[in-house]
């Protein structure tokens, strides 16, 4: 398939070594939110995002209320010292899903595509970066 303005690369991301943590549900989740970002590749590239996004705003929602709240547990109990910092990001996050669940309801242009950008950067940013450095402390807790 051609990829034009409004579609993306459709090859699926697969889970790689250098992704893991080390921490299983973690790393389960890591994958889960890959999995919703290739899910995403596929509803931009067959042009279903007005039928399926509310798909995927529920797969999110599903990650925030298991997989953030299970972190900030973890980072809580464990006394970690970028939890704030950790926690605010959370908080970007959920309040950038909500305001794409507002502009899906005003009907926005391209929004499967700023999705996928946004989600895309998360897990560069955030699951790789910083989630990585906060499972290293975790681990020297005793979390596995």
């Amino acid at each position: 398939m051609k990829q034009g303005k409004n579609t993306v690369n459709p090859e699926p991301y697969k889970w790689k070594e250098e992704y893991k943590v080390d921490i299983s549900v973690i790393d389960e989740q890591h994958k889960k939110f890959l999995n919703i970002i290739n899910e995403l590749k596929l509803i931009i590239n067959t042009g279903s995002c007005t039928k399926k996004i509310p798909a995927i705003f529920y797969q999110v929602a599903y990650l925030i209320d298991n997989y953030f709240l299970k972190e900030e547990i973890y980072f809580k109990d464990c006394q970690y010292p970028n939890f704030e910092q950790h926690q605010t990001q959370h908080n970007l996050f959920i309040k950038q899903i909500t305001q794409f669940q507002k502009d899906f309801e005003n009907k926005k242009d391209n929004l499967c595509l700023d999705i996928y950008n946004y989600l895309e950067h998360w897990f560069n940013e955030h699951i790789l970066k910083y989630d990585k450095e906060a499972a290293e402390f975790l681990k020297q807790k005793g979390v596995n």
